[in-house]
């Protein structure tokens, strides 16, 4: 029997032996998703639950592919991921801090020289919680395949556009400052994004099923839909050309479990004091706390349990990832439409979970 079977069977059991402990907790966790699917109109959607490394639900639900039939398939099925992206690019930036590559404590300047000076100095670590002052988004760029705005752009609009505040006093999410937090990766590494990512992240944890959307999809690939006058359409193209810092990435949910366990347990992928550097909320100069930490949503749900993880959504899409350290629990939600209480569910499931282990 080779070593890769006895691993894939080992794993199969572990699965098996942890799904009957959680049997009738999966029952209900089903079943709040089938009525949010159909309060929701939902057309497909997959969600994949571990404890202690080791899956205890993970379900397809509804169609990839409404007009062909093909059904969700968690381990298979890629949808888009949109700003979870986020914490791959944080923590490849963290990875390179254990290098001595990059000081987030340091300005952004300070490693993009040619970049537009602004009338406040900002670091890394502030761009990279929200803090920065940067708008969200480019004054010149779109989203559709309309949009004409590109890295060769960048400095030249980002001279242009004016900060919102001085850093520190507010917080405000921006998908810009990590596109800027994508320049300086490339220029620190000498490769383009994606690239850094696979090096740092992507293949060291063996996540196959983490992709970039570049438009080119599968048969395991999802189609992203809108819902409107009661009936399903195909979203417009979606430009990613220059997004796969902050957004523009696909996965299976099983894949974003994996991933999200990297950062649950200590040196699989980063050390105690890079995790905390991703996972400690950042305070504003007011000493209040942002509720975000570098590229990761640090906080607690509605029933006052602490997570971390991250949030994405485009009009076609909608996902979760949530990693609860006390619990040692993950949940991912991938869904291919837009919808809008996505963290209500997310907080719902998880209270199911960690009620069964407080008994």
């Amino acid at each position: 029997m080779s070593s890769k079977f006895v691993i894939i069977f080992l794993a199969s059991i572990n699965f098996s032996i942890a799904q009957d402990s959680f049997e009738s907790t999966n029952v209900k966790t089903e079943k709040i998703i089938n009525h949010f699917i159909k309060k929701e109109n939902v057309p497909g959607m997959s969600v994949s639950i571990s404890y202690n490394d080791t899956l205890i639900f993970s379900k397809g639900f509804g169609y990839a592919d409404i007009e062909n039939k093909i059904i969700v398939d968690p381990s298979t099925t890629k949808f888009r991921i949109a700003s979870i992206t986020k914490t791959l690019t944080a923590a490849t930036i963290i990875k390179m801090s254990e290098q001595d590559l990059i000081d987030i404590d340091k300005s952004v300047y300070f490693y993009l020289d040619s970049l537009p000076k602004k009338q406040y100095d900002f670091t890394i670590k502030q761009v990279g919680g929200h803090v920065s002052g940067i708008k969200r988004i480019p004054s010149e760029e779109k989203i559709s395949c309309d949009n004409i705005y590109n890295k060769k752009d960048f400095n030249r609009v980002f001279k242009n556009d004016d900060l919102l505040f001085k850093p520190l006093s507010k917080f405000s999410y921006s998908n810009y400052g990590y596109k800027l937090l994508g320049l300086l990766i490339e220029k620190v590494a000498n490769e383009d994004i994606t690239s850094s990512h696979k090096k740092y992240i992507l293949n060291p944890l063996n996540l196959e099923g983490i992709i970039i959307d570049n438009g080119n999809y599968d048969e395991n690939s999802s189609k992203f839909y809108l819902y409107k006058d009661n009936d399903f359409s195909i979203a417009p193209c979606l430009d990613c050309t220059f997004k796969y810092a902050s957004g523009c990435y696909l996965s299976t949910s099983e894949d974003l479990v994996k991933f999200g366990n990297s950062f649950l347990f200590i040196n699989r992928l980063l050390n105690k004091e890079s995790l905390l550097q991703l996972i400690t909320s950042q305070k504003l100069s007011d000493k209040k706390k942002t509720g975000y930490g570098f590229g990761f949503t640090s906080t607690k749900d509605i029933n006052g349990n602490f997570f971390y993880g991250h949030n994405g959504g485009y009009d076609s899409s909608r996902s979760s990832m949530r990693i609860y350290p006390e619990s040692k629990l993950v949940i991912v939600i991938l869904i291919n439409m837009r919808i809008d209480d996505i963290d209500n569910l997310a907080s719902k499931i998880s209270c199911l979970y960690i009620n069964k282990m407080n008994k």
